[in-house]
C-alpha cells in the first residue's frame, strides 16, 4: 500500500498501520516514510539511478531518531548528490559490505557510547582488547554467532565469568546499534546469552588491605596524579568517574568543599562533598600544578583528565597486593561500609555518598539533602581520621553521629 501525503510531524508520530505502508513526501519529492505494523518507522529516499534509469531506494534512518526535518533536509542531500551522478543507495552498500567489525566499533563509540553512556571508554576498551584482536579484520556482516561465543565462552572458561558478560553486553549493544542505524541487516548477537549470571560485588576492603594499599600507592610505579585519585577515592568515597574528573571551578579552598555539578554525576543531582585535611591537602597539592582556568583539570595526562578506565587499568596491572582481586569502585563500597561501622548512620551515608535509595528516595529525599550538609562533614573528618589511624595501625575511635548531634 502507499499514500502520498503531506507529512506533518504530528501525523509521523502517531500513524499506525495494519499492513506495511509508505507515505511519499508532497514536500520533498523521493521522501518515504515507510511504517510497519511493528510501530517501525524508516525514511527512504527512492530515486532513479542517473547512470541507467534504474529505480533505487536508500535507507536515510528511522524515527524518533531522524524527525520529519532532519528526515527532509537528508532527502534533499540525497537527490542533490543523484543529480550530481552518484548512487546513494550503491555507495551505502559498497560501504556496509567493506565494513570491519573494528570500524564498525569505532562508529559506535564515536556516534553512539560516547554520547550517552558515562562508561564509554570502558565500552572502547574492551572493544580493542578483548574483541577486535579476535574479530576485527574480519567484515561485520560475516561475523557468525559462533565466533561472538568464542570470545565470551574463552574468557569464562579462563575463569573471568563477570567480565565475559560485561563483554557480551558491549558487543550485543555496538551490533543492535548497528542494526538500528542501518549498517547491518541483522545482529550475530540474537539468542546469545551469558555464560554466567551477574553478581552482586561484595568486595569490601579489611583494614589490614586499606593500610597495606595506602602505602603501596608510594612505592608502586604509577602517576601521581593516580596515587592522588586512589586516595581521593577512599577518603570521599565519590565514584571514580568524578574524582577523575575534578576541575578547578569545583573546588573551595576556603569553605573546603568540592561541589560536583549534576551533569557529572550519576543521578544528576549537584553534591556537595565536605573535604577532610587530608583530602583538601591532596586536592590543594593539584591545584598548585594547574592553570588558573575553571575548567583545568586537577588530574590529567597529556592535557586530558586521567579516564576512570585507566585507574582501573592501574590497579588490575599494578595493585593487585591484596591477595583477592578488587577494584576502584570497591573502594566506595569500602568506604560505605567503614562509614557504617565507626557509627554513622545509614542516611547520612547516603547523602554522603550521593546514593538515593532508601531513606532519601523520593520527595523527602529531595527537600532533606541540604540538611545533611554538617554531618557529612563530621562523617567524612570521622572516615579520613579512621583511615590514618588505621595506616599508622592505630585504632580508630567509634562514635554515634546522632548520639554526638545531641
Amino acid at each position: 500500500m502507499a499514500g502520498r501525503k503531506n507529512l506533518t510531524a504530528r501525523f509521523v508520530e502517531t500513524v499506525k498501520v495494519d499492513v506495511r505502508t509508505d507515505y511519499w513526501d508532497d514536500v520533498v519529492r523521493g521522501l518515504v516514510l515507510r511504517v510497519s505494523p511493528t510501530g517501525v518507522k524508516s525514511w527512504t529516499v527512492v530515486y532513479h539511478r542517473e547512470s541507467d534509469g534504474a529505480k533505487r531506494r536508500v535507507t536515510i534512518g528511522k524515527f524518533p531518531a531522524i524527525d520529519l526535518a532532519k528526515a527532509r533536509a537528508k532527502a534533499l542531500g540525497a537527490v542533490t548528490a543523484v543529480s550530481d551522478g552518484e548512487d546513494p543507495a550503491g555507495k551505502k552498500r559498497a560501504r556496509r559490505d567493506s565494513m570491519t567489525v573494528r570500524e564498525l566499533g569505532a562508529l559506535y563509540v564515536e556516534k553512539y557510547a560516547k554520547r550517552n553512556k558515562r562508561t564509554w571508554a570502558e565500552d572502547e576498551r574492551l572493544l580493542k582488547v578483548e574483541v577486535y584482536p579476535e574479530i576485527g579484520d574480519m567484515k561485520a556482516l560475516a561475523v557468525k554467532r559462533r565466533d561472538i561465543l568464542d570470545i565470551i565462552e574463552s574468557k569464562a572458561d579462563a575463569g573471568f565469568l563477570a567480565q565475559s558478560t560485561q563483554i557480551l553486553a558491549v558487543v550485543r549493544k555496538a551490533f543492535n546499534w548497528a542494526v538500528e542505524n542501518d549498517y547491518l541487516e541483522s545482529s550475530p548477537v540474537i539468542g546469545v546469552k551469558p555464560r554466567a549470571k551477574p553478581t552482586r560485588r561484595e568486595r569490601v576492603l579489611s583494614d589490614d588491605e586499606i593500610r597495606t594499599l595506602w602505602k603501596a600507592l608510594s612505592e608502586v610505579p604509577i602517576l601521581s596524579d593516580t596515587v592522588s585519585i586512589f586516595r581521593l577515592l577512599l577518603l570521599t568515597g565519590q565514584r571514580s568517574g568524578e574524582v577523575c574528573g575534578i576541575v578547578r571551578s569545583e573546588i573551595d579552598l576556603e569553605k573546603a568543599i568540592w561541589t560536583i555539578p549534576g551533569v557529572r554525576t550519576k543521578n544528576g543531582l549537584t553534591h556537595v562533598v565536605p573535604l577532610s585535611d587530608e583530602a583538601l591537602a591532596i586536592v590543594a597539592a593539584a591545584l598548585e600544578t594547574v592553570d588558573e582556568e575553571g575548567n583545568a583539570s586537577l588530574f590529567s595526562r597529556i592535557g586530558n583528565s586521567i579516564e576512570p578506565n585507566a585507574v582501573a587499568q592501574a590497579a588490575r596491572l599494578k595493585l593487585q597486593l591484596l591477595g583477592m582481586p578488587w577494584t576502584p569502585h570497591d573502594l566506595r563500597r569500602t568506604v560505605a561500609t567503614g562509614m557504617a561501622g565507626i557509627g554513622v548512620m545509614p542516611h547520612i551515608v547516603e547523602a554522603t555518598l550521593n546514593h538515593i535509595s532508601g531513606f532519601r528516595a523520593g520527595v523527602a529525599g529531595v527537600y532533606n539533602r541540604a540538611a545533611y550538609e554538617p554531618e557529612k562533614r563530621r562523617a567524612l573528618d570521622m572516615w579520613a581520621e579512621h583511615i590514618i589511624a588505621i595506616v599508622k595501625s592505630k585504632s580508630s575511635k567509634i562514635v554515634d553521629i546522632a548520639g554526638a548531634r545531641r
